[in-house]
């Protein structure tokens, strides 16, 4: 949906003149130094699949903010190229559309939420709602009929005779959201919009704009300086430093695998259970761990070593079929499902759980309080690719979280399976 490549941008009246020191290797204080000229970003590049959340993340003046500003040319990069994929027209290029057509872009495609909300004092929450399909030129009734359905899903629905002056931060934020989503635009950026909010209204927020992207499928550019928020809601993340990504990936790949110190400070503290998957760390079913034991009815029966008296009988596909303890059949349940019917307590011997390999570490252990059995992990297909007990479970949240921002080297490591 987004495409970036080689974006700079540099701050100051003769930007040209940085350009070759950045080349050379100069820094950006070396640069400011000799030239007076501010580098905000340096040879940046990324793309964006369409519904992803792709998050930007980084501490003050590492160019993120400046970035996401690059993309809809509220600021003009000094070098690089930006394209976008229109609905009608296919790739563009945003870096070479004249004034009018970058309008029509902001105006039906590309929408910004920003921190302090910007929401008109002296115009009614459900108007506020309602601008961006005003300056679309939509009649009142359509733009009305619309803005109080995204009042609605962000929870306002109550609130549209209201001005912004008698609502809460909270509040405010969520009309900001609203506004950005009734003009129905594919492309949603985002900079810092949550972090003037309460700790407990932000993260009500975060889990509000998750819920929203899945219903709508809007692409999202948000920008955070927040490690835990970028965890919580993104589908990838680029962390920047000093104008330049230096780390990009899915949260579990940046956790598990920081390749810098910079990215180790980073996820030091971060909640491993939040963000590893159980297809990360399962014991593989195809490893010398297990072996098989018997056949019979057209199945496979397979066992771990160190479960002896566990038995996994699968179908010549790799799917459970059933299992057996001491010979005894036992029940089988998804993860989910188990979570939602089994209630708390002693944990049960004959139930016996299968979790897709995406779940993160935190629903596994929650499954834990509710057998003593092993989880299964399954593929998109339903096959059986692992198990996790108690001890891969620990091992795996310990080993898997990355090295540690104390460690006197970081070495890159390999890509995350998942």
């Amino acid at each position: 949906m987004i495409r970036a490549e080689g974006v700079t941008k540099i701050f100051g009246p003769a930007p040209e003149t940085a350009l070759p020191l950045l080349e050379a290797g100069k820094g950006k204080s070396e640069i400011q130094a000799e030239t007076g000229q501010v580098v905000g970003v340096h040879d940046v590049s990324f793309s964006v699949e369409p519904g992803e959340v792709f998050v930007i993340m980084g501490l003050s003046g590492s160019g993120k903010s400046t970035l996401i500003r690059c993309i809809n040319r509220l600021f003009e990069p000094t070098a690089g190229h930006i394209f976008f994929q229109h609905p009608d027209e296919g790739e563009v290029e945003i870096t070479g559309l004249s004034d009018e057509r970058l309008r029509m872009l902001r105006k039906h495609h590309m929408s910004m939420v920003f921190q302090n909300f910007a929401l008109f004092p002296h115009r009614s929450v459900l108007d506020n709602v309602a601008y961006g399909l005003e300056v679309q030129g939509k009649a009142r009734d359509e733009r009305h009929r619309h803005a109080r359905e995204m009042l609605e899903m962000v929870g306002l629905g109550d609130w549209g005779n209201a001005y912004p002056s008698e609502l809460s931060g909270g509040m405010q934020q969520r009309v900001g959201l609203a506004r950005g989503l009734a003009t129905d635009a594919s492309v949603l950026l985002m900079d810092e919009p949550f972090s003037a909010l309460d700790p407990l209204i932000k993260v009500n927020m975060q889990q509000e704009l998750k819920k929203i992207q899945q219903q709508l499928g809007r692409t999202i550019l948000f920008i955070t300086h927040d490690l835990d928020e970028a965890m919580r809601i993104g589908d990838h993340i680029a962390i920047m430093e000093e104008g330049e990504i230096i780390q990009l990936g899915t949260p579990e790949e940046i956790l598990v695998n920081p390749r810098t110190e910079y990215v180790a400070r980073f996820v030091e503290h971060a909640d491993p259970t939040a963000v590893i998957t159980a297809g990360t760390i399962a014991q593989p079913l195809d490893s010398q761990t297990f072996r098989t034991v018997s056949e019979a009815d057209g199945l496979r029966f397979v066992a771990a070593d160190d479960l002896p008296a566990l038995h996994y009988g699968l179908d010549d596909q790799g799917r459970l079929q059933e299992a057996r303890l001491n010979g005894q059949r036992l029940e089988i349940r998804s993860l989910d499902e188990a979570l939602e019917r089994e209630a708390r307590g002693a944990r049960r011997e004959d139930l016996l759980m299968l979790c897709p390999h995406q779940t993160v570490l935190r629903q596994v252990l929650r499954g834990r309080t509710r057998t003593a059995l092993p989880t299964l992990v399954t593929d998109a297909e339903g096959r059986v690719t692992g198990l996790i007990d108690e001890l891969q479970l620990i091992r795996g949240i310990l080993e898997k979280r990355g090295p540690s921002a104390d460690s006197e080297s970081l070495p890159v490591a390999e890509e995350a399976s998942s």
